[in-house]
């Protein structure tokens, strides 16, 4: 039997890495002869879509701003005003579909102390919209978010709607109120 020699063990130890090393060698050459050379794909540019929601009371003509309407003749208890509504247009000017919402920028003048959870805007979106109702209360305290209309505004569409009031019999009592500088806020995000 032989005897255990570190020397012999040293010089296989010295073998296994020369071979090890000439492999290691081999396959780095054979792999470099084989790369590819890269490929590019330059100038790329990534742009958000855009949202730019506008407001009209006709149909041709937009702008960020512009003034809204008297109702008058608002009987509490009654029905909704002026029966066929007065008609305003939202125009989506930008590349994003848009949830449009609405709020009521502040407290308006309120001299007879109507309250103002008892009178209720009435939205609809013409061409099949559903009638949308929420209090002036509830669009003031939306404010700056607002209150989310149920339809989405398309890219470049153009949509009509209706605006009507109606009071509860609860909003005031005496021999009549009126509630002026109501500023509706359309605001909208671009849509899911």
């Amino acid at each position: 039997m032989r005897r255990f020699s570190w020397a012999r063990l040293g010089l296989v130890a010295r073998g296994f890495a020369v071979v090890g090393s000439l492999v290691t060698l081999a396959g780095g050459i054979g792999f470099a002869a084989l790369q590819s050379p890269t490929a590019s794909l330059t100038n790329n540019t990534i742009q958000s879509a855009s949202a730019d929601l506008r407001i009209g009371t006709s149909a041709t003509s937009f702008a960020a701003s512009r003034s809204g309407f008297d109702f008058t003749a608002i009987v509490p208890g009654g029905n909704a005003q002026p029966t066929d509504g007065h008609a305003m247009w939202l125009k989506n000017y930008g590349t994003a579909n848009l949830a449009v919402r609405v709020s009521i920028g502040s407290t308006p003048i309120n001299t007879a102390a109507v309250d103002l959870s008892h009178v209720w805007l009435v939205i609809t979106r013409q061409g099949g919209g559903v009638p949308q109702t929420m209090t002036v209360q509830s669009l003031v305290d939306a404010y700056p978010t607002g209150l989310s209309l149920t339809d989405t505004l398309a890219a470049g569409e153009i949509a009509e709607y209706k605006l009507q009031v109606k009071m509860d019999d609860a909003a005031f009592s005496g021999a009549g109120a009126e509630i002026s500088d109501i500023d509706l806020i359309f605001s909208a995000s671009a849509a899911n």
